[in-house]
């Protein structure tokens, strides 16, 4: 039953992806509101953990501010899904021409280091292509990735990322193929914005600690890697802006367990900050909080 309800699942993708090929731009992105958009009002997955994630994220909005922010993530994830299942379509040079860089002097300068850049940061904006923009930009870039569960949807995926010439580092061989990859000067994609259990780093993400992974942190420390924050920005036009912005880590080259949570903190912090100023680009869906501290004590680092 499972497979045939992932089987199903990956034709209705197929199909939705014939549609979003073939329609002209314009067209492709009311076609990604609409489902985001219907799928707030008649899909509503998540949506109770969404609008608990807003309201405790800004307890100063109102009810109605919070659904229409609500309302504007599901039609981001709308338009999400319409511009990954476009990929097919696309060349490289096909994606850049979709996206601008800000202080990509950043992400030059890191990797003139000969060390390798951990691009981090989150689930914000469309994260798929602003990975896939400084791949196709002709930086050598690998992405970390959990195996979906569906796996035709899992393959459909990765062969997209692979077209714009990304690597995949599978999560179960991470630490072996992180390593290589930061040896050979490449950029290693690593989100960090969801639960990692008690074995995360507890850091104050909007004012409520929240389990992070350490991979990033713990990788920059090792290697003597950058850590670039790097995040994508819908722009009015259907472009996109991805920024580049370097946290500090020349401080912390000791592995210990406050440098760890040091830097973890940094990058969330700012993240944070990203996403108080477009909190519409966030996946608000996660359950960001769920692993809470056993001794209910936090650290925080600015």
């Amino acid at each position: 039953m499972r497979k045939l309800r992932h089987l199903l699942e990956y034709l209705f993708f197929l199909k939705i992806g014939f549609f979003a090929r073939i329609f002209p731009l314009k067209a492709a992105i009311f076609l990604g509101k609409s489902i985001g958009t219907f799928g707030f009002y008649c899909v509503p997955i998540r949506k109770d953990v969404t609008l608990a994630n807003l309201k405790m994220g800004f307890p100063e909005k109102s009810k109605s501010e919070i659904k229409q922010i609500a309302r504007r993530i599901y039609r981001n994830l709308g338009l999400i899904a319409i511009e990954h299942l476009r990929f097919p379509r696309m060349t490289p040079q096909d994606l850049l021409d979709l996206v601008d860089f800000e202080n990509e002097i950043a992400l030059k300068n890191a990797l003139r280091r000969g060390k390798g850049v951990i691009i981090t940061g989150g689930h914000f904006g469309n994260w798929e292509i602003m990975g896939c923009s400084i791949s196709a930009a002709g930086n050598p870039t690998s992405f970390v990735v959990a195996e979906i569960h569906n796996r035709y949807l899992d393959r459909m995926i990765n062969e997209h990322r692979k077209q714009m010439g990304v690597k995949i580092i599978s999560k179960g061989m991470a630490i072996r193929g992180v390593l290589q990859d930061l040896k050979d000067n490449r950029c290693v994609a690593l989100l960090m914005d969801q639960d990692a259990g008690q074995q995360g780093a507890f850091v104050n993400f909007f004012g409520k600690p929240a389990s992070t992974p350490k991979g990033p942190a713990k990788y920059a420390i090792k290697t003597g890697a950058a850590i670039m924050l790097s995040l994508s920005f819908r722009q009015p036009n259907g472009r996109w802006l991805v920024v580049f912005e370097e946290i500090k880590t020349d401080d912390c080259t000791e592995n210990t367990e406050e440098n760890i949570i040091k830097i973890t903190q940094r990058v969330t912090t700012r993240l944070e900050e990203r996403i108080r100023e477009y909190p519409d680009h966030w996946f608000w869906m996660h359950r960001r909080w769920k692993t809470q501290p056993q001794n209910k004590v936090t650290v925080s680092f600015r």
